[in-house]
């Protein structure tokens, strides 16, 4: 039977991988995509040039793993305990959302809230298991096209308000921004509800108007 245990060369790299990966991170919260350079990467790193090529094919590659690495930390915050009511889970998940944002402005504000170009397909896969999986939590079918369209438009909206409230001169404070994004997600729902009128939505909507 085969050994499961890393040999020291896997381990080893392992590491540079990571080393690579944390080093883009911190380039591309400085820099816009098309200012980066392997190179640039490379040096940061302490590896060859050639090992940004060889682990991520491309400085695409690296890139959208960059965006999955943080789209996959956003994800770990949301709140799913089915123990706790629904209004207070989702208000949970928009606080540990914005403290995270405020705990790592740079990229927030340079990768999450405004990827920049290339498109990433497998960013977006990430952003759509969030999607789904508020959609999960509220007990709705993401696969309903009134609620896809109904998430991605409140994860639009989101997104826009929570980078307004980063860079505001004279921000509100992060309870009143859980409850507009509340509302702005009640909103949302009652779209979808337009679109699609057999869409029941109302006790989801009364769950989050409660505290």
């Amino acid at each position: 039977m085969p050994s499961t245990t890393p040999t020291r060369r896997q381990a080893a790299a392992a590491q540079t991988r990571e080393k690579v990966l944390a080093a883009a991170r911190e380039l591309f919260m400085a820099s816009a995509y098309e200012d980066v350079k392997a190179a640039d990467i490379a040096r940061a790193a302490g590896v060859a040039h050639g090992l940004v090529f060889h682990h991520f094919g491309s400085k695409q590659g690296l890139y959208q793993e960059v965006l999955c690495q943080i789209g996959r930390e956003v994800l770990a915050l949301h709140c799913d305990d089915p123990e706790i009511p629904l209004g207070r889970r989702i208000r949970r998940s928009h606080a540990a959302h914005l403290a995270y944002l405020a705990d790592h402005r740079d990229v927030a504000l340079h990768l999450v809230l405004r990827p920049p170009a290339p498109e990433s397909e497998e960013f977006d896969d990430v952003r759509d298991q969030g999607h789904r999986e508020l959609c999960r939590n509220l007990g709705l079918d993401f696969e309903r096209p009134a609620v896809r369209l109904a998430a991605r438009l409140y994860a639009t909206a989101a997104d826009q308000l929570a980078r307004d409230h980063l860079t505001s001169a004279d921000p509100l404070d992060t309870d009143t921004v859980v409850e507009m994004l509340v509302a702005v997600l009640i909103g949302a729902l009652r779209a979808a509800r337009t679109a699609d009128p057999e869409l029941d939505v109302d006790p989801v909507i009364r769950a989050l108007e409660l505290p």
